[in-house]
């Protein structure tokens, strides 16, 4: 009961860290947006509420295919695809395992704003206005997104995942034209991930084909079914 309990206070010390860190890049938008003119909240819901109930949607519409790229990824863990799971499952997935949903829920909210701001509203805005024209706006679309892949850099195989999700992202913000929709969707996969993985979602199907060929031999060993 004690080991629960501290397990329990050190995943909220990580949600609560988690929860500052993801916040503060909307101190940091705003910061960069000044500094290069380019307002962060311009973008950020429709001039009515029709509109901004119609983003919210797109947003949430927006989060089912990544959740079946996620769901997928988990039933066919091979290759590249085992190896990005089992990093998620090692050194993600500990920190929050024990986090309640209403914390998952804060963090992923402030995930989606603050680096939606940071990523979208400001990097990749200012680089389309910098490049200007239809190719310049592509040219934002990549660099914004292989910037949100280092920032998310823990394997190859996970900055590319990182990446590939902020390409997303980007090009929902590019063809909405509203930023809240990338927010919603962003934030709403995060939580939803989240509570699905630290629920055991897919584990069973983690398991190394070395670690099944080292069980079969042992159970032969031992005379074992």
């Amino acid at each position: 009961m004690q080991s629960r309990s501290v397990t329990d206070t050190g995943s909220a010390k990580i949600v609560i860290i988690g929860i500052v860190v993801e916040a503060s890049l909307v101190l940091v938008a705003v910061i960069l947006g000044w500094f290069w003119q380019e307002p962060v909240w311009q973008d950020l819901g429709g001039e009515t509420a029709g509109e901004t109930l119609q983003a919210v949607v797109i947003g949430l519409s927006a989060t089912c295919p990544m959740l079946i790229v996620l769901v997928l990824s988990r039933r066919l863990p091979y290759g590249p695809l085992r190896r990005l799971s089992e990093v998620v499952d090692e050194r993600i997935l500990p920190l929050f395992a024990n986090a309640s949903l209403a914390g998952l829920f804060l963090l992923s909210v402030a995930a989606g704003l603050g680096e939606e701001l940071l990523f979208r509203a400001v990097f990749q805005d200012v680089l389309a206005n910098w490049f200007g024209g239809w190719w310049g706006a592509c040219w934002a679309l990549l660099l914004a997104s292989l910037l949100f892949g280092l920032c998310h850099w823990i394997t190859p195989a996970y900055g590319l995942f990182a990446t590939l999700v902020g390409c997303y992202l980007g090009l929902l913000y590019w063809v909405s034209g509203d930023l809240l929709t990338a927010v919603v969707a962003h934030a709403v996969y995060d939580w939803l991930a989240l509570v699905w993985l630290c629920r055991g979602g897919g584990r069973a199907r983690l398991r190394a084909p070395e670690e099944i060929v080292s069980e079969v031999a042992s159970q032969q060993k031992s005379g074992g079914p």
